[in-house]
């Protein structure tokens, strides 16, 4: 089977989520904090999902932290605030959606009480499904379901406006809906599709704070470089699309050939753009940011292809120093004998909602089926300097990372951190042969696996 036949059955999964955009059917938002802002923990922790749906925190050593556990109540992905002592999520039950704000002492809220939660958003009509902090900490912004589309709101982070949202609330609605943190007063948005988009600079009230970008393409999330300097984005269509990487003072702008959806994500630390797009016109319908993984420089405009074949995600370590890469590969028809985690992705009917309960999303993923010649989903470590490739694992991600986070990992990349924030990780949930979710935290150098996390969903703290 050819990767590209492959990919027809990945697609099939997918194209539902993207055929209604950053939405609840597919759940999932940071340019990093900028450099005023950002800050990191001494003790470096993941923010979890327990198979209980439960919210806790885990140190390095594996151990464990509850931080809320309510009967008849689950957690969706936690978000860190920037400085790494406050942990949001999204809390379903069966009365009402809310937002829970935890803070988190050093030492992962050891004591002999647990901290208490500040409830910022509460709402049975529109619930929401996707936090982003903004770059001071001082609010949380995310996307709600409204009876007609999407609408982009926040809340103070403590607490102080009403559970409703209230006046003002609310700086956006369309759909789709993706965005981006400039400064914590002023953001980038991309509503809408064809030419009713709007992308463009606004502010806290919605009103645009500079000219819109015309022309707006078929992509995600518009993502901001180091300090808000640039910004990266898709201008036409095909035969004619480009990746536009310009300077936000107009001083300069240079694009790349893209055909069919693309993903692009800043480096953490330079003026890269990374991006994944389809180079074959044949396959600009295919619905999904694939294709070789390229670099673009803001600054110069100088491209190069990292790694080629078909990538569907990839994420920036914190040094910017390596990409984890997934690319789909034809299968081998062999494993990797010394790991349990192995043959392709996990490929499952989309829900027509986000699933609350992460741990119904691992009972649908089913044990590890028998190796085959089939397509494969490998996990690379690629030096960002010469493009070597430092280790290359076959991967079962679990349904839910690939439903609801894979589709969206661009704008996921915004506001969650998959790498540990020394740059010697990334955590992953995946399959295990006995079809159990864990977290499992993979190294660049492709040693054994040395930490497993018994949770369904979980990031490190910045």
């Amino acid at each position: 089977m050819t990767v590209l036949a492959a990919l027809v059955v990945v697609v099939l999964v997918l194209v539902v989520g993207f055929a209604l955009g950053f939405s609840r059917q597919a759940g999932p938002g940071p340019t990093p904090p900028s450099a005023s802002s950002a800050q990191t923990r001494s003790d470096p922790l993941v923010a979890l999902i327990d198979r209980n749906g439960a919210l806790a925190t885990a140190d390095g050593t594996g151990s464990v932290t509850i931080l809320e556990n309510q009967a008849g109540t689950v957690f969706g992905f936690p978000a860190w605030s920037p400085d790494g002592s406050r942990v949001a999520a999204i809390a379903y039950s069966d009365t009402d959606t809310a937002i829970s704000i935890v803070p988190v002492p050093a030492g992962g809220a050891r004591s002999s009480a647990r901290p208490v939660p500040v409830i910022v958003y509460r709402s049975t009509a529109v619930p929401p499904f996707y936090l982003y902090w903004t770059p001071d900490g001082q609010h949380i912004s995310f996307l709600a379901t409204e009876a007609d589309g999407i609408s982009l709101r926040v809340a103070p982070a403590d607490g102080s406006a009403p559970l409703d949202g209230g006046a003002g609330s609310v700086i956006r609605q369309g759909a789709p809906l993706y965005f981006d943190w400039i400064d914590s007063d002023r953001l980038v948005v991309h509503v809408g599709n064809g030419p009713a988009a709007f992308l463009g600079e606004v502010g806290l009230d919605g009103q645009p704070v500079g000219p819109a970008l015309t022309g707006s393409g078929d992509f995600r999330a518009p993502v901001t470089g180091r300090g808000g300097r640039f910004l990266a984005f898709v201008r036409g269509s095909p035969p004619s699309a480009q990746l536009v990487v310009a300077a936000r003072d107009g001083s300069s702008e240079y694009t790349s050939a893209v055909s069919g959806p693309a993903a692009a994500v800043f480096d953490p630390t330079g003026t890269t753009a990374a991006l994944i797009a389809s180079t074959d016109a044949n396959q600009a319908n295919l619905g999904f940011p694939l294709g070789p993984l390229r670099l673009m420089d803001a600054a110069t405009g100088a491209t190069r292809t990292l790694l080629d074949g078909t990538v569907i995600g990839f994420f920036w370590s914190p040094d910017g120093h390596t990409i984890a890469a997934l690319r789909l590969q034809p299968g081998t028809g062999t494993t990797v004998a010394d790991r349990a985690i192995v043959t392709a992705a996990a490929v499952t009917t989309p829900r027509s909602a986000p699933r609350a309960d992460p741990a119904a999303a691992s009972a649908s993923a089913g044990p590890t089926p028998a190796p085959s010649s089939g397509p494969e989903l490998h996990l690379l470590f690629v030096t960002v300097a010469d493009g070597s490739i430092r280790s290359d694992r076959i991967i079962r991600p679990t349904s839910h990372f690939v439903n609801e986070f894979l589709p969206y990992f661009d704008q996921y990349a915004l506001s969650h951190h998959v790498w540990a924030p020394d740059s010697s990780s990334i955590l992953l949930p995946l399959v295990d042969d006995a079809g159990r979710d864990q977290l499992v935290s993979l190294q660049p150098d492709g040693a054994p696996s040395a930490r497993v996390f018994d949770g369904a969903a979980g990031f490190w703290s910045p």
